[in-house]
Parts: structure tokens; C-alpha cells; sequence
């Protein structure tokens, strides 16, 4: 997917201000509608190390009141989590009926990632798809509206914000040892971010690549995308 998908051009500075203003209330308005119709809302975050997930998280919560919404990153499993099915720690963040979750990185990277360090054989790697694609059709068979973002910057781009981080010591923390090893390994990454895509892209859940080269045009990409896929679901319905 990621090879062949083609950016749409970043609107005028004016344009761009206009827009996220014009989403961002649109969203604050819909919240309330959220509560009323009890639609819940998961929203999952991936994407390349240093693309700004949880900055645009951030940048996105601001429109929503702090009792509709929940923020978890997702790190590590624990000893206690790895005992059990894949995908259990992910059925403890699903939000509650009228709310939003963000999930910033989900199953998408720790599968992903997985397999890449060759911690997942091919058959494994197949099990886990399946296993996703039927609780994604889960959630969405049962009323809660998912929406996937992968966040996607070139190569150069990535090397460049890696250097800037870690250089700085206030955010150096912020640089780990899978963010430069995907930047060495790019294209293998590009590959396999790609192929993981195309198996869990479903009519009910699909992919939503975001152009995240700054963050401002990444806001109004997620925002505008965030407030159709509501308006969808409200339409759905109804």
C-alpha cells in the first residue's frame, strides 16, 4: 500500500489554518453527539518511529472534553500479559459506549515488529492476521466505529527527526533502538508495514496512510478523516 499510495498536496497556509479550525469544531460538536447515539470510538495510531503519533494524539484530544476520551500507549507486554491470548491486553482498552480511545501504536506495530526481529514464524505471522482481522470485525460488527492511522514519512525525513531528537537532551528519551533500526532497514520495513496493511484493510476498517511530513497538515488529515468516518457511522446508524 505504502508504494503505491500518493500524497495529496498541502494546502496554503490559510487554507490549511481554515481547515483544522473548521474540523476541530466540527469534532468538539460531535462528541456530544457521541454520548447520545452511545457510539464508542477506537482510533489506533501507527506508524514509523518519529513520525509523531503522540504528538498528533495530543494535537487532536485538545477538541474533546477530558471525560470522553482515553489515551493509551501501548508498551512492552508484561510477563503477565504474554500468558495469555495475543490480543487480551488490546480487549482492556476498547472504550466504553459514547467515548473515544487513541491507542497510540497497537497490535499493528507489536505484531509487525515482531515478525520483522524474527520473533513470529511465516505461520504465526498468518495466525496473528487472522486473529486481528476477527477482532477488528468484532468491534465493528458490534457497534464501535475503528478508525487506522498509519502515519508516513520518507526515509530522509525519519533519519532527520532520529538526529534532531536525539541530539536534544530534553527529548533524546525519546529515541529508542527499533526507531534507528527501522531507519537502516526502510525498504525491508516499507515492505512489511505494506503487506501487513493489505491483509487488515477491511470495508468496515479500512487503512488511512497520513502524509505526516508537518504537523499541522498531519492534524488536518486526521481530523477531517476522524469526522467523516463519525459522520459515517452516525448515517449507518440512523
Amino acid at each position: 500500500m505504502l508504494k503505491t499510495w500518493i500524497p495529496e498536496e498541502i494546502p496554503e497556509k490559510e487554507e490549511l489554518k481554515k481547515r483544522i479550525k473548521e474540523a476541530g469544531e466540527k469534532l468538539y460538536q460531535q462528541q456530544m453527539k457521541l454520548k447520545e447515539h452511545k457510539l464508542p470510538v477506537l482510533v489506533l495510531f501507527e506508524g514509523w518511529g518519529a513520525s509523531g503519533k503522540g504528538t498528533t494524539i495530543g494535537r487532536v484530544i485538545k477538541y474533546i472534553d477530558p471525560r470522553f476520551f482515553k489515551v493509551a500507549t501501548m508498551s512492552k507486554p508484561t510477563e503477565y500479559e504474554l500468558r495469555r491470548p495475543f490480543l487480551y491486553r488490546y480487549f482492556n482498552q476498547i472504550p466504553e459506549a459514547g467515548k473515544f480511545t487513541f491507542l497510540d501504536s497497537g497490535w499493528m506495530g507489536e505484531t509487525v515488529g515482531d515478525y520483522l526481529r524474527g520473533e513470529l514464524k511465516e505461520s504465526e505471522y498468518t495466525r496473528r492476521i487472522e486473529s486481528i482481522r476477527r477482532f477488528e470485525r468484532q468491534l465493528t460488527d458490534n457497534g464501535y466505529l475503528v478508525m487506522k492511522f498509519f502515519l508516513h514519512i520518507s526515509e530522509k525525513e525519519q533519519k532527520k527527526r532520529i538526529k534532531h531528537l536525539a541530539e536534544e537532551k530534553d527529548t533524546m528519551w525519546r529515541v529508542n533502538r527499533n526507531d534507528m533500526w527501522q531507519n537502516h532497514h526502510y525498504e525491508k520495513c516499507v515492505d512489511a508495514f505494506s503487506s501487513y496493511m493489505k491483509d487488515t484493510s477491511m470495508p468496515s476498517a479500512p487503512w488511512y496512510i497520513i502524509d505526516a511530513k508537518s504537523k499541522k497538515w498531519t492534524e488536518l488529515q486526521v481530523l477531517e478523516t476522524l469526522t467523516q468516518g463519525i459522520d459515517i457511522a452516525f448515517h449507518n446508524r440512523n
